[in-house]
């Protein structure tokens, strides 16, 4: 039987390494899931994305946090909780990496997929920010589901590549 809460060696953990790490991987993560979405949308064009309905529920002027560039329009705000979330969610992940050994499973995809069901399938429904995960049909799962796989296994190769790196020596 695998014992999911198999704790690592204490004198192995570098925890505010990881606060570090977690930061980095998490903007690169963030820019990694903005461009599978824009291959592979989650949601209609039409359908405001959850970044941007959470501050306008907050009573933010979601409208003058555009910029443009190159003739595309884009909004700062929702992207910057993208954003994050990413980094919050990677701070978490690389931390747990430290304690738990079988958090990186399948490379933190399993961690990962916990996470897009969490947020997605309860937080963000009851927040009123988009409907329930299993009603957004099969395209919108297949993004959010595989675009999160990509999410956490960029952040996985950032933890593991900058750990190795700045830990090896300590």
């Amino acid at each position: 039987m695998v014992n999911l809460f198999e704790l690592s060696n204490k004198k192995d953990r570098h925890v505010l390494t990881m606060v570090y790490i977690g930061i980095i991987a998490g903007i690169f993560s963030a820019l990694v899931k903005s461009g599978f979405e824009t291959l592979i949308p989650p949601r209609t064009l039409e359908t405001t994305p959850p970044p941007v309905m959470l501050l306008e529920k907050l009573g933010v002027n979601v409208s003058a946090m555009d910029y443009h560039w190159l003739g595309y329009t884009i909004n700062w705000g929702g992207n910057g909780v993208h954003i994050l979330f990413s980094i919050v969610i990677a701070i978490i992940y690389c931390a747990a990496c430290e304690y738990l050994v079988k958090t990186k499973i399948l490379h933190g995809i399993i961690f990962g997929l916990g996470v897009s069901v969490f947020a997605h399938g309860l937080v963000v429904p009851l927040l009123g920010l988009s409907g329930w995960l299993w009603l957004a049909g099969p395209q919108a799962l297949i993004s959010e589901f595989v675009g999160t796989a990509f999410w956490i296994w960029s952040i996985e190769a950032v933890r593991t590549d900058l750990r190795h790196r700045l830990v090896r020596n300590a």
